[in-house]
């Protein structure tokens, strides 16, 4: 995840829960945590984030810096993984 992301958490709250409260991870926080992964059924659920553009790739492509349990390499990878499914809309 990237530095931040529980200042991007969102609240979910009506009536559909309970009004219980959820908080879920903004959409470019669960774009990158699964771009990280890469897996296979990660990188159909990406591509389609973008597509849809639920996710602009800019926009996470300014986030992945902060990935901070990625070492440099493994942050050039994402960001270059990023970039190419964002050409395969």
């Amino acid at each position: 995840m990237p530095l931040g992301w529980e200042e991007r958490l969102c609240k979910i709250q009506n009536a559909n829960t309970d009004s219980k409260i959820g908080w879920c991870l903004s959409l470019v926080d669960l774009f990158l945590s699964k771009a990280a992964a890469g897996r296979d059924k990660d990188r159909e659920f990406c591509q389609a984030m973008l597509r849809h553009r639920y996710v602009i790739a800019s926009e996470a492509l300014e986030l992945v810096p902060a990935m901070m349990t990625m070492d440099e390499e493994e942050r050039e990878r994402l960001a270059k993984r990023i970039r190419r499914w964002d050409k395969t809309k």
